[in-house]
């Protein structure tokens, strides 16, 4: 019969002892945790072309093993896009913008703004406005069905074509995406010939008609002088802010987004 080997090992000392210590089992140790791994999710067919983002993430380890500094270079797309794509239903959203023409980064402009691309429900009491990017329903509506007619082939990757299908935001993203693509029809029909995401918000924030308004004036015209009080005041804007003013603040919540244009190349 064999023996079985044993798991101790017997190392001799001097003299006619032995002392006997148990075989230690190795470790390895992976400073800053493994790396994560990113599933990119692809079109369906019969959707259009659509591309996932590349990126590269590049951190300085010490001696002792911390992090001292991390680097992420982004093959394609801004910060705002980043922040929607860590988002369940993000590469989603920008598949189906993509699918109506709209450029994915201006679309993660708006729901940075809106919600910091939370899926957030109704933000004031009664009000329907509701979601990643906070849509009243009659709007959502709307723009869903005419997003709908452009792109019928739309209406696979969407979870209810009614007023609940608010709840999922690539379903969501849909209407946004076309109530972007009408601001930036609007816009260039008031002589913004390449409206981005910053140009359009007004119209998304105030409606048509301010937001053409709002996009083509004076950085020193007081947002009083196009917006209700009370839509200021809910908005967290003062009586003496001025178009420019409200334009940086804007822009600094959007980030590199905010110069993306709506419309896709």
């Amino acid at each position: 019969m064999r023996k079985r080997r044993s798991a101790w090992k017997v190392w001799p000392v001097l003299g006619s002892s032995f002392f006997i210590y148990p075989a230690l089992a190795q470790t390895v140790n992976v400073p800053a945790g493994l790396p994560p791994t990113v599933n990119a999710t692809y079109q369906e067919v019969g959707m259009g072309g659509w591309t996932p983002p590349t990126s590269s993430t590049t951190q300085q380890i010490s001696g002792s093993g911390s992090v001292v500094s991390t680097t992420t270079s982004n093959g394609s797309g801004t910060d705002a896009l980043q922040s929607m794509y860590s988002q369940s239903w993000g590469y989603a959203a920008a598949q189906n913008a993509s699918a109506l023409g709209v450029n994915p980064d201006a679309l993660a402009a708006t729901c940075v703004v809106e919600s910091g691309c939370r899926n957030v429900y109704t933000a004031n009491g009664n009000s329907s406005i509701t979601g990643a990017f906070q849509m009243s329903n009659g709007t959502y509506n709307e723009a869903l069905q005419k997003a709908l007619a452009s792109n019928p082939s739309l209406a696979s990757s969407i979870t209810n074509t009614g007023v609940s299908g608010q709840q999922d935001p690539a379903t969501q993203a849909v209407a946004a995406a076309q109530y972007l693509k009408d601001a930036a029809t609007s816009l260039q029909n008031a002589g913004i010939s390449n409206p981005t995401a910053l140009d359009t918000r007004a119209y998304y924030n105030f409606g048509p008609q301010r937001g053409a308004q709002i996009a083509t004036a004076n950085d020193s015209a007081l947002m009083s002088s196009y917006v209700p009080s009370n839509q200021l005041a809910s908005n967290g804007i003062s009586s003496d802010e001025t178009v420019g003013q409200w334009k940086s603040s804007i822009a600094a919540k959007m980030g590199s987004a905010a110069s993306s244009p709506i419309l896709s190349s």
